[in-house]
């Protein structure tokens, strides 16, 4: 089917030929052009007023404006059962730590993730991702890491598979076993960091049950020496790593991302600033949770000054979860992320686009808006981009393209 998208004010077109715009790149990200053709269900071509004729479908956008769909490289969509009570505890003053030493926190999630059945947890996943559907996202990765025994981290990988099956957009997958240490192993944290080593990650990869592994490291959880092992049987295994690095304070997390190469590095609160160049050299996208930060009233926050000199990549994502970033708009993350990270509008348009997709393998296919690229294009009523981030709450495209159909709007 041939569409053609006229009379748009502004095209965003988030596009560099490398895959990714770290910051401090002085890049043009707006087009001259006010029209996008879709064949195919991929980018035909951007044009100035064009002839309308040839066109199985002619839509007029009003002079709003086209991005293209965001990407929310980092969530924990998939589990059962709720949190409020913890989220009125923390407004009475209870850490968030605090609170996970005393049988709450992800430990609670595990109890009740591990208690559903495989439909039920596939039917309160699917609800859930149609949310993030409606709000403009078009690709995102979900982890595991709320069962953290075999049988429910594959229940949950297998819930995430049939997410992949059942809608259009991209999913990428991620293991999470090493997300706590589970109360049968307290005693013991080797013998489950073995039993994810040995058995669990081979298991995984042979299934094709996922595409990267990431571990959760920080003090208390797992070390940096720990995480090395577990992220270097995932690359042993074919699977690339992500890592929940220095989310509290520094854990070696940003070290050993650096080391292994890791595609992304999350949360990144307290990093060791040493770490930033190679992490840069090594095109390992900083995803920036600013969301969770909120949520948790954590005072540090990532050296954005620092990374912008160096020319980090950075992403931004909605970390959503049951505890601590119950959250589905990732314009609301980028928007905490202007006011309280002091990010620009166009910093924040490429971490939620063509960097994001560059962390999820996905940015020769989408994460702009470019001639032979999937036609994942969201077109907002807004006068230019900058909006996206201003007016908060009203977070809903007109139109969803994902691979060239309308699936909202």
């Amino acid at each position: 089917m041939k569409i053609l998208l006229r009379n748009l004010s502004e095209i965003v077109q988030c596009h560099k030929d490398r895959g990714f715009i770290p910051l401090g790149c002085d890049t043009k990200l707006v087009s001259e052009y006010n029209a996008i053709a879709i064949e195919n269900d991929k980018i035909l071509s951007l044009l100035k007023d064009p002839n309308e004729t040839g066109y199985e479908r002619v839509i007029d956008c009003r002079h709003g404006i086209a991005v293209p769909g965001f990407i929310d490289s980092h969530t924990h969509l998939v589990f059962h059962g709720t949190r409020e009570d913890e989220f009125e505890m923390r407004a009475k003053g209870r850490t968030y730590k605090d609170i996970g030493l005393n049988g709450g926190g992800i430990k609670k999630s595990v109890r009740m993730t591990r208690e559903a059945g495989e439909e039920e947890l596939f039917s309160e996943s699917k609800k859930m991702l149609e949310k993030f559907i409606l709000r403009g996202v078009t690709s995102i990765e979900i982890k595991s890491g709320y069962g953290l025994d075999k049988d429910t981290e594959i229940k949950q990988l297998k819930v995430i598979r049939r997410l992949k099956e059942e809608f259009r957009i991209n999913i990428k997958a991620t293991y999470l076993g090493a997300h706590e240490i589970p109360t049968e192993y307290k005693d013991d944290k080797d013998g489950y960091i073995k039993f994810m080593t040995d058995e669990m990650i081979p298991f995984i990869a042979k299934e094709k049950l996922s595409d990267y592994v990431d571990v959760f490291c920080e003090k208390g959880v797992y070390t940096g020496e720990e995480a090395e092992r577990i992220l270097e049987a995932g690359l042993k295994n074919g699977l690339k790593s992500r890592v929940h690095a220095d989310e509290i304070e520094f854990s070696n997390g940003s070290t050993v991302a650096a080391k292994l190469k890791a595609k992304s590095v999350d949360h990144f609160n307290n990093p060791d600033i040493k770490d930033l160049q190679v992490l840069k050299k090594n095109n390992t996208v900083i995803t920036l949770l600013p969301a969770t930060n909120f949520f948790l009233h954590l005072k540090t926050k990532p050296p954005i000054d620092e990374m912008r000199r160096i020319g980090n990549i950075i992403a931004i994502s909605t970390d959503f979860n049951p505890g601590s970033s119950p959250l589905f708009s990732i314009l609301l993350s980028a928007t905490i992320g202007m006011i309280n990270y002091n990010l620009l509008p166009d910093e924040l348009i490429s971490a939620i686009t063509i960097n994001p997709a560059h962390s999820l393998d996905l940015s020769d296919r989408t994460g702009s808006i470019k001639e032979g690229k999937d036609a994942d294009i969201l077109v907002f009523d807004r006068e230019n981009y900058k909006q996206l981030f201003y007016f908060v709450g009203d977070d809903i495209p007109k139109m969803v393209f994902s691979k060239g159909k309308i699936i909202y709007g």
